[in-house]
């Protein structure tokens, strides 16, 4: 949010409308249109007011708070000077696990951690909240995912940064509800494109500056639930239940478990298809779900506590089979309190 600006007239008009308390900005747009910095200057007018301002960054690809593929919550104490909001930058107050960088394939995780975030903003008695979203508008996925992201946070206002009516699919159904007020508005002319070159290397950048603090810390099989993958959700096969499962597929089987008629399994090489269709139809199950120890090396997860709430991320440096562990990557003591991991696409 460092990014110098001029505020021009339209922006000092749209301010006036809506920095008020309890009102909820949700602000789309394409790529470099200048949603980051049109959702700076409403946060600093927000805490010149006098308000608690919340700033949800629902950018998964280039975050500014948190590190990409999460949603980040900052909450802005009232009269926090500018230099004050470049120094909380980055260091999120709340935090919801993606797992990629693009909505693309992640529509359910986008929305629902847009909207946990607010009202964790909301929860933190914030008196204005300020929800930045990534550029993908184009196409019928892209619709509707704003569309029901608008439905599920429930925004007073809906600001479009738009160059021509590139924005009208999404923003149109709101013009006529009563409960949310649209705004379109022209980029700044100040306003400059990111190549991906660029952004490539904020994303390095961004990850660098999270995981600069981090330990690698244990994670035992036993302590925890697995989310978004097939494993550490069932019984773990015993040594005489893997024995007999490597000699049925010839190979050397790591670790296997159980849920109901499904299996998980671990091999040292990838397991062809026709082989895991031998297995399931000898043990008569609906699903078995074969990976090799890559699956979990240098994945980023999330780690999350028994409230539900993220505490970090980490990456998999290693898992340990034998020992029943993983080696994790991630925030000073963050292991002990984790019942969750929630598996991403991303890898570092």
């Amino acid at each position: 949010m460092a990014d110098s600006y001029q505020p021009n007239h339209d922006w000092e008009r749209l301010a006036r409308q809506i920095v008020h308390p309890q009102q909820i900005v949700v602000v789309i747009g394409a790529t470099d249109v200048g949603k980051s910095t049109l959702c700076r200057f409403l946060i600093e007018r927000g805490v010149a007011s006098g308000l608690r301002v919340g700033f949800v960054d629902a950018d998964v690809g280039q975050s500014q708070i948190g590190p990409p593929t999460t949603i980040g919550l900052k909450v802005f104490a009232p009269n926090s000077a500018s230099e004050s909001l470049e120094a909380n930058d980055g260091d999120p107050d709340a935090l919801y696990f993606v797992g990629w960088t693009s909505p693309e394939r992640h529509l359910l995780q986008c929305a629902v951690g847009t909207r946990l975030m607010v009202d964790a903003a909301r929860k933190s008695s914030s008196d204005f909240v300020v929800v930045d979203t990534t550029g993908y508008i184009e196409g019928d996925t892209a619709v509707v995912l704003k569309q029901h992201k608008i439905e599920l946070v429930k925004p007073t206002h809906l600001v479009g940064l738009h160059r021509s009516r590139e924005l009208e699919a999404i923003v149109g159904i709101f013009d006529d509800n009563d409960t949310v007020e649209t705004h379109r508005l022209l980029p700044h002319r100040s306003v400059t494109a990111k190549n991906e070159t660029f952004r490539r290397k904020h994303r390095e950048s961004s990850f660098a500056h999270y995981f600069s603090d981090c330990v690698q810390e244990i994670l035992p099989f036993d302590q925890i639930r697995g989310q978004r993958t097939p494993f550490f959700n069932g019984r773990q096969a015993n040594p005489k239940e893997q024995e007999m499962l490597s000699n049925f597929v010839d190979d050397h089987i790591l670790y296997a478990e159980w849920v109901h008629r499904s299996l998980a399994l671990v091999t040292l090489d990838v397991l062809p298809s026709l082989v895991q269709a031998r297995l399931k139809n000898h043990l008569s199950l609906k699903n078995v779900a074969a990976e090799t120890p890559h699956y979990f090396e240098h994945c980023l997860v999330g780690l999350v506590d028994g409230l539900g709430k993220t505490i970090s991320i980490g990456v998999i440096d290693a898992v340990d089979f034998n020992a029943r562990q993983l080696k994790i990557r991630c925030k000073v003591g963050t292991t002990a309190r984790t019942k969750t991991v929630q598996f991403g696409r991303y890898r570092m």
